[in-house]
């Protein structure tokens, strides 16, 4: 019995020259949160910072996408144009130019009860043929007819101009394409369009 209780207060006079506590308040001596060794309050605000302004941009990034998709399908062809980079609208890559080369699209029905959405996250996208590196979207389109319901995926490279997302390339996403590990990069990289 000697032995165990020595060996308790060995135990004890270890924990207490160790330091060891049961504040539980989840800061280690210096005040700094547990976890973060080395880690400084500036450092943590400005890689707060640095998240926030990624989840900013990317969001930018969805909104553009979201608003050239829905003037596509709606056959809104000036805000179609204006969402395009100068590559993508072709001829002399001005807006206005793009706005009247594709000035029969206006003059067609936009297909009735469609809704647009963006799918999932960006993805980096190599350079191919005439396109810049970008990001790729996923944008859906599904259509409602009647009680049925069909689908339409469309890929979007996202090239940022200016500090401004435009549309660079859009390709329709096949079946096969949906099968590879990213859909989206998997399109885009097959077509040059």
């Amino acid at each position: 019995m000697r032995r165990v209780a020595a060996v308790a207060v060995a135990a004890a006079s270890v924990l207490a020259v160790a330091g060891c506590s049961s504040s539980g308040d989840g800061k280690n001596k210096g005040g700094e949160p547990r976890g973060n060794p080395g880690v400084t309050k500036e450092e943590r605000e400005r890689a707060d910072a640095e998240a926030r302004e990624r989840a900013k941009d990317e969001a930018a990034m969805k909104d553009a996408a979201l608003r050239f998709a829905k003037a596509y399908v709606a056959h809104d062809v000036p805000t179609s144009c204006a969402l395009m980079t100068p590559n993508k609208r072709g001829g002399d890559g001005s807006p206005d130019g793009c706005a009247q080369r594709l000035a029969h699209l206006a003059d067609e029905k936009p297909e009735p009860g469609v809704t647009v959405s963006v799918e999932g996250i960006p993805v980096d996208v190599s350079p191919t043929g005439k396109h810049p590196q970008g990001s790729g979207l996923m944008v859906k389109e599904t259509t409602a007819e009647g009680a049925q319901t069909s689908v339409r995926r469309e890929a979007l490279r996202m090239v940022k101009t200016d500090d401004t997302w435009l549309v660079d390339q859009q390709v329709y996403v096949r079946d096969e394409d949906m099968s590879a590990d990213s859909p989206v990069r998997h399109a885009l990289m097959r077509s040059s369009q």
